[in-house]
């Protein structure tokens, strides 16, 4: 079969790509670095000749039109996963709502609750076979595009190809020419206290463990702390900038792993420019759907797992906020719980929540990230019954099977010298320490 033919007839512009979308219509926009600006700035150009559309995304890396609070009337906003941008556009008065869910979930909630009528996707030129790699953020379009009834494609050639997902032009209904670079994500340099958060983790992953590290300063110090580490793997969420590092200097050959042998398995990337060269035409790494990247019974096959995640705050009980900050909706649930659950049901395999003890207020004073609870309304992101090692700089308080009081009594061990008299006393008071 011919497929240029039927590529070179599903070309339009970028005007006509958006005239196709009605009333009630459910778009679906891939997140992340490759978020089409340039279709959310035209539809929303189209705001007064519309009504009822729902604009579906996640953790946009650029901002567009679409985050104007002028579209509140015309365009609902949901999001999986707020970023800056959409942040900023909840206090600029941007009405948006988000889901709730764990991301191995992420294709079930978009096939059964949100169900799209169009999707938005960005993808590299089609191939001979009829192809369009989905590059480093995916978004399970390709498991989307046959219930759609529209599928718009911006055609970027600057996006890196990588191995993995890709969707077929039998599935799209138009696709449109625009390259851009694709969205970066610079990378946090660690600090001191980061580099001593990490040192309590770095000692304790074994050579050959299959590595989830989630991103900022903190996990960036662990990443970095493993370049003297042998026959590392990598299963993932998302392909980070300290994995990069790892493989480039012979630390990651993914040679251990009992699934996918040889390879580093991520659910998307997002990083550097010189990140995204590496990730091109790379035959060692492979995108697969967050169902699998993010399964725990998929994580537990893989022997020695290391998850190194971060949050917010965690109370005495041992629960976990990684979301909220004062009640409101910050970022999002993410994978968080799915790694934790995965690593610990792994041979051998380890979950940690890591942190700084303190965090530094606008006003210059310090508030402890170990509470006696958590404000009301706070999320929770992990239960207690789910967490393993707790670190801070101060060291690792190991709460899996632990008794109430001694969870609080070890978790005070790891708190800020300056709040643990504080929290002893708010202990006893409340009946914690025994």
């Amino acid at each position: 079969m011919n497929f240029q033919d039927t590529y070179e007839s599903k070309k339009t512009s970028l005007q006509n790509a958006v005239e196709c979308i009605v009333d009630g219509d459910i778009i679906e926009v891939q997140g992340s670095a490759q978020t089409s600006s340039a279709l959310l700035n035209e539809l929303y150009q189209r705001k007064a000749s519309l009504k009822n559309i729902v604009v579906s995304s996640s953790l946009s890396i650029r901002d567009h039109d679409m985050f104007d609070v002028a579209g509140n009337d015309t365009f609902r906003y949901l999001s999986s996963f707020l970023g800056a941008y959409e942040r900023k556009a909840i206090k600029n008065g941007r009405q948006m709502d988000y889901f709730c869910f764990q991301l191995r979930h992420s294709e079930a909630l978009k096939k059964l609750r949100l169900r799209p009528t169009v999707l938005f996707v960005m993808a590299r030129p089609m191939d001979e076979e009829g192809y369009m790699n989905l590059s480093i953020c995916p978004g399970g379009m390709e498991r989307l595009a046959d219930e759609a009834r529209e599928v718009i494609v911006q055609i970027n050639e600057r996006l890196p190809h990588v191995q993995g997902s890709r969707i077929h032009i039998n599935q799209v209904t138009a696709w449109f020419e625009q390259d851009e670079d694709p969205a970066t994500l610079p990378g946090e340099a660690p600090s001191a206290l980061d580099e001593q958060v990490a040192s309590h983790i770095v000692e304790r992953v074994p050579n050959g463990a299959c590595l989830q590290i989630g991103i900022g300063g903190i996990s960036n110090a662990v990443g970095y702390n493993l370049v003297n580490h042998k026959h590392l793997g990598i299963h993932t969420e998302m392909y980070t900038e300290s994995m990069f590092f790892l493989t480039q200097k012979g630390a990651v050959d993914n040679s251990a792993k009992q699934l996918d042998k040889g390879l580093s398995v991520t659910g998307f990337a997002l990083g550097s420019a010189e990140m995204y060269a590496f990730l091109h035409h790379n035959p060692n790494v492979v995108t697969r759907p967050l169902s699998y990247t993010n399964n725990p019974y998929v994580i537990a096959q893989q022997d020695n797992f290391v998850s190194v995640n971060s949050c917010i705050s965690i109370d005495l009980t041992g629960q976990v906020c990684s979301e909220s900050i004062g009640g409101k909706q910050f970022s999002g649930t993410g994978g968080q719980v799915d790694f934790v659950r995965g690593a610990q049901m792994s041979k051998g395999g380890m979950s940690f929540i890591a942190m700084k003890s303190t965090n530094t207020k606008k006003d210059g004073t310090s508030m402890s990230k170990i509470v006696f609870q958590h404000p009301a309304g706070e999320i929770i992101t992990t239960p207690r019954t789910d967490v393993q090692y707790v670190v801070t700089e101060y060291g690792v308080a190991d709460l899996l099977h632990e008794t109430a009081s001694n969870r609080a009594r070890k978790l005070i061990t790891i708190a800020h010298p300056s709040f643990r008299d504080e929290l002893t006393y708010q202990a006893k008071q409340a009946g914690f320490l025994l």
